[in-house]
């Protein structure tokens, strides 16, 4: 007679070694399944709920150089919906952002190579300049305040002949890198406000060659690999900005403010909309000027370094170190009527 309730040998045998596996996959983290990493390529020592419980059991300190909304914030106070659509984004910006502060430091103790020198035969190489007639034609929306601190003491909005409000359009064609002729323009733009009156320059309007190479329509989009042949060798915000104010200004390393109005890109509105949020601790990110100001040294400041469009002021100093002298800049964001805006203030350190 055989007992139902006791394993036949063969049964017995397999059911062991089901065991012994389990065992060994429960205790062996080089035989478990990759868990699902959101937070990016570089940053994958974390899981999700890993990255989760991190973020829930830390508040982050945001420490402000001019001394208001100097509180510990915690950034899961914000709605959930935010912080699904920001947080990842955040924190590896944050860690960008790190990197790229180191090199700027290492570029000001002289162990970055300088940018590259650009002339005027880069500019006729497929740009056109066109000049804004009447000046400024309005200061943007909520800069009258920000205009004024460049002011300082004398408190005084800049006059709008004192300012060259410029177009760049990458309309023609041009000569790649290995000296190819490319006959498709990217369309690229740039529209800058220059004021060396005030040293500074502002930003309306930036849509890169490499951008708008990378955006073209389905079906038209080159891979990522064939991008640096599409495009000519003078495309980077940092070096046309520069090379511009350096023919404006009589004195292009006394360059301190480079500001962004009319953000649109998705990455910087997330951070910039995230910041403001947890800040001032409210769901609206419709803070007006000053908004939220962050020393380098903090977190904040990291990220906003690495966005989009923050990561132009980051070449800008690493590639003109050698003129620009040491700095060590701070940061404002806000939002005024819908249109978010970044002004980095980059400070002399003697």
């Amino acid at each position: 007679m055989v007992d139902v309730h006791k394993p036949a040998p063969l049964a017995a045998a397999v059911f062991a070694l089901l065991a012994l596996a389990l065992l060994l996959f429960t205790t062996n983290p080089g035989l478990r399944p990759l868990q699902r990493d959101h937070t990016s390529s570089s940053l994958t020592s974390r899981s999700e709920a890993a990255f989760d419980q991190s973020l829930n059991s830390h508040a982050k300190r945001i420490a402000l150089p001019f001394g208001h909304h100097d509180v510990a914030t915690n950034f899961t106070s914000l709605p959930r919906s935010v912080q699904r659509a920001t947080k990842l984004n955040y924190q590896y910006a944050a860690c960008k952002g790190e990197k790229l502060w180191k090199q700027i430091q290492d570029a000001f103790d002289g162990q970055h190579p300088p940018g590259r020198q650009f002339g005027s035969n880069d500019f006729a190489n497929g740009w056109t300049l066109t000049p804004v007639t009447g000046g400024l034609g309005g200061l943007p929306a909520g800069w009258d305040n920000a205009f004024r601190t460049f002011a300082g003491a004398n408190n005084q909005v800049p006059n709008p002949n004192a300012i060259s409000n410029l177009n760049l359009f990458q309309d023609q064609a041009f000569l790649n890198s290995q000296g190819n002729l490319v006959q498709d323009p990217t369309t690229g733009r740039y529209n800058l406000l220059y004021i060396p009156s005030y040293n500074a320059m502002v930003a309306r309007f930036v849509e890169s060659p490499s951008y708008r190479v990378a955006h073209r329509p389905p079906g038209q989009q080159p891979p990522a690999a064939n991008i640096p042949d599409l495009i000519p060798p003078l495309h980077r915000l940092s070096d046309v900005s520069w090379y511009i104010y350096g023919r404006i200004s009589p004195n292009p390393g006394g360059l301190r403010y480079m500001g962004h109005h009319f953000i649109g890109n998705p990455d910087t509105v997330g951070i910039i909309d995230r910041l403001l949020q947890a800040t001032f601790d409210t769901d609206s990110p419709n803070v007006p000027w000053p908004g939220a100001s962050f020393d380098i040294e903090t977190e904040a400041a990291k990220a906003l370094l690495a966005t989009p469009n923050g990561v132009g002021v980051a070449y800008l100093m690493m590639d003109r170190a050698a003129a620009l002298g040491r700095r060590r800049p701070r940061v404002n964001v806000w939002n005024g009527n819908g249109f978010r805006s970044m002004l980095w203030d980059m400070v002399p350190v003697p």
